[in-house]
């Protein structure tokens, strides 16, 4: 009897080993056959973050300073999203263009305020290299509806091509304006603009502006044609 249990014991060590076995065999066969399978996964894929607003400008500065006309299509969009530089370098480039990306942007709709007011100094103070200069400023100075902001800018442009910039001094930016500014016509259209406004304050200042322009004139950029 002592024999017979002392097998079966023997037995049943085996089996739990033979088990034992089995399961760890089976385990790494499972390991095995997961690691065969992992190159056919689908690869995991890695996108670039979009660039944003707040992303370098540097090659805004270089295609102001390189007078380089394919970049106004880039300049126009980021400006069309409220970014002050770039309105500022589609101005500076306005005389590549007669002034149309310049344009586009003033009568887009999309523009806060603020660059509104921007737009609206450039787009006056370009008058000569841009044909639909007088007849835009003449609706604006009619519209009953045209915030006062935007009037007084008009002024500001016409009475002063040289607009002032943002960008560094170390960029090698030739300063406006970019042609020779035509005294006589800026002072018409100011006269012009005048007889259209109604508020005696801003009549007062068209007469202010035109003093200063007749006065002075402008200095013209020794780079213009």
């Amino acid at each position: 009897m002592e024999q017979e249990n002392a097998r079966l014991n023997a037995e049943v060590q085996r089996l739990k080993e033979t088990a034992s076995t089995l399961k760890s065999n089976l385990a790494e066969q499972t390991a095995e056959d997961g690691l065969r399978r992992l190159p056919f996964a689908p690869p995991l894929t890695t996108e670039e973050p979009a660039p944003t607003d707040a992303a370098p400008e540097n090659w805004i500065d270089r295609a102001v300073a390189t007078a380089d006309v394919t970049a106004l299509p880039e300049l126009e969009k980021l400006a069309l999203r409220d970014n002050r530089r770039a309105l500022e370098a589609v101005a500076l480039l306005a005389d590549r263009d007669q002034a149309a990306t310049l344009t586009r942007v003033w009568r887009s709709g999309q523009l806060t305020m603020p660059r509104l007011v921007d737009a609206t100094r450039f787009l006056a103070a370009t008058m000569e290299i841009n044909p639909d200069a007088e007849q835009l400023l003449r609706g604006l100075a009619a519209d009953p509806h045209a915030d006062a902001r935007v009037l007084y800018a008009a002024v500001d442009g016409l009475a002063n091509p040289s607009f002032p910039l943002s960008f560094e001094r170390d960029v090698a930016v030739s300063p406006p304006p970019h042609f020779k500014p035509d005294i006589a016509a800026r002072v018409r259209m100011l006269e012009a603009l005048r007889q259209s406004f109604a508020d005696a304050e801003l009549r007062n200042y068209v007469d202010q502006m035109k003093a200063e322009l007749q006065a002075g004139g402008a200095e013209p950029n020794p780079m213009a044609p």
